[in-house]
């Protein structure tokens, strides 16, 4: 791998999910010699929990991983994220493949695939989905806030912090979902409203997807140890209580 040249000037973000040590490693160290800023995980759990405390800007997910697949990591992505996400898997199928591309990737890779042409598709999703400006603010290391004794939503509502100062960074579609549950603190706010500020104004508004939402920013909360005082509401929708 001599042969890589730094891509100058790009500094993508990066997370790989690859089972298979070697690879994973070696395709690590190949971005980071191009320019990139990548990490590797070996399984979806792992993963969620660094995602958790620092988002990426494009994750390259292997579909056979243990525990969790990697089509099942794309669709919660998507879901709740508007991350860039490249399949690298020997599952080669037509079938895997598109269901693959309909399942949100931006891009499919069949193994063996090479750092060059890795690197290549990164940039590529990159250019296409405009990641620099849509991810802007994540780009720059922020200090904690100190507490302030309540729960409160920062950085243009980018940031959910805890009264202790404990925080943690939201997506697109977790920002809408708590810029409007902040707005009726302690008070029920229907699914359907939620999908509204999703700007789903369909009129077959999906409804799974705030569930979705919740679930994933649940489960964030809980990765970096905050408890969470989101509380569903039976036949209703949400509540924030904080």
């Amino acid at each position: 791998m001599d042969d890589l040249k730094p891509t100058a000037g790009k500094e993508l973000s990066v997370y790989l999910i690859e089972d298979e040590e070697d690879l994973q490693e070696a395709l690590v160290y190949s971005l980071n010699q191009m320019g990139f800023k990548a990490s590797g995980f070996g399984s979806a759990s792992a993963f969620y929990r660094a995602f958790a405390v620092s988002r990426c800007d494009i994750v390259v997910i292997d579909v056979e991983l243990p525990g969790e697949d990697g089509f099942s990591v794309a669709s919660h992505l998507r879901s709740a994220s508007d991350v860039g996400i490249v399949f690298a898997t020997a599952r080669g199928t037509l079938d895997d493949r598109v269901r693959g591309m309909r399942g949100g990737a931006d891009a499919y890779l069949v193994k063996p695939v090479h750092p060059e042409e890795l690197a290549a598709t990164l940039e590529a999703v990159h250019r296409r989905m405009g990641l620099a400006d849509a991810s802007a603010p994540d780009k720059a290391p922020q200090a904690a806030p100190a507490g302030t004794g309540h729960w409160a939503l920062t950085e243009g509502n980018w940031l959910l912090c805890d009264p202790k100062g404990q925080h943690i960074r939201l997506t697109t579609s977790e920002r809408a979902v708590m810029t409007l549950l902040f707005k009726q603190k302690s008070r029920p706010v229907d699914r359907a409203r939620l999908a509204s500020a999703l700007g789903d104004e369909s009129a077959h508004v999906d409804l799974q997807r705030v569930d979705a939402i919740v679930s994933r920013l649940r489960r964030k909360a809980l990765a970096a140890g905050i408890p969470l005082p989101l509380h569903a509401v039976r036949g209703t929708g949400y509540e924030f209580q904080g």
